[in-house]
């Protein structure tokens, strides 16, 4: 008779390999964080992170996460007992290369040490790569310094309501605690939502009538994830007209659906870049027609 695993006894399962059983591979790694097109919906980006640090999930479209006993229930739709069962029935197939608790995993936590102007010439290049320009980025972002353990690092910093920061660099996606939206006053009758800061920059920088005319005498919400609409709402609902500026992607779709299903009307003006994911990839993408079209003139096509 197979032995009853206990709940400690799965988590020590490291979640990267129990996916690897199922096929399921990561689409990039970055330190500790393993990154999935998530199992769940269809994706055009990894959206879905394993912390092989802290053994732990989270899925940034959904907003879900936990432990690999999470993780099994939801992806066999069973309960935590049934898919204890299912993973004992397993257990020999893995290499028994278990997850180990970190020790003093407090001394890996990101820590901010400064801010200042930003003039880093690797993060305005990043921008630039982005189609942000040097003057939308200092208006509403700064440089900061932080650090992870023993070693620094800097960052472009888009400051939340709660003073914390989200960070970006080329290879960093991260932010400090505590997680929280941000919110840029203007109008106080038209708000624009957004779900990341660089799509916010996007919009700042765009040329496009549409979106111009979106976003004219509007406040923003930029929610830093989209986990944070659901208590956002209220904030959301004080406005009385509400343009929305989400992903191209099942996620955003999911969010339109459950904020019509909760009486919220809105502008979808995700349907103006509809053929690019997300308004940056819009912006970038009408830049570079921009310039083939300056550049045919140029020589008298």
């Amino acid at each position: 008779m197979q032995k009853k695993l206990t709940f400690n006894e799965a988590k020590q399962i490291a979640i990267v390999e129990y996916l690897d059983k199922l096929g399921i591979s990561p689409a990039k790694i970055r330190g500790n964080d393993h990154w999935y097109y998530s199992p769940f919906r269809d994706e055009g980006s990894p959206s879905f992170k394993v912390d092989t640090r802290l053994n732990l999930w989270y899925d940034y479209g959904s907003g879900e996460g936990g432990s690999i006993v999470d993780l099994g229930a939801k992806l066999h739709d069973c309960s935590l007992s049934e898919f204890l069962d299912r993973l004992a029935e397993g257990i020999s197939s893995f290499t028994g290369a278990k997850f180990q608790t970190p020790v003093e995993k407090e001394s890996n936590k990101l820590e901010i040490h400064g801010t200042r102007e930003l003039t880093d010439p690797g993060l305005l290049q990043y921008l630039k790569e982005r189609s942000i320009e040097r003057q939308t980025a200092v208006k509403f972002c700064v440089e900061v310094d932080f650090r992870i353990g023993t070693k620094s690092y800097n960052a472009i910093g888009f400051p939340t309501r709660s003073g914390s920061y989200e960070l970006r660099n080329r290879w960093f996606k991260g932010s400090s605690s505590p997680k929280d939206i941000s919110i840029i006053q203007g109008g106080p009758q038209t708000v624009c939502v957004l779900e990341g800061f660089i799509d916010f920059l996007s919009l700042q920088q765009t040329h496009d009538y549409e979106l111009n005319r979106f976003k004219d005498q509007s406040s923003f919400i930029v929610l830093n994830s989209l986990s944070l609409l659901n208590r956002t709402l209220a904030t959301i609902q004080t406005y009385k007209q509400v343009n929305l500026f989400l992903d191209n992607d099942n996620a955003g779709l999911e969010a339109k659906k459950n904020l019509a299903a909760k009486g919220i009307v809105f502008n979808d003006a995700s349907r103006i870049y509809r053929d690019s994911k997300d308004v940056n990839e819009f912006l970038i993408k009408s830049q570079h027609q921009h310039h083939q079209f300056r550049n045919r003139k140029g020589f008298g096509i």
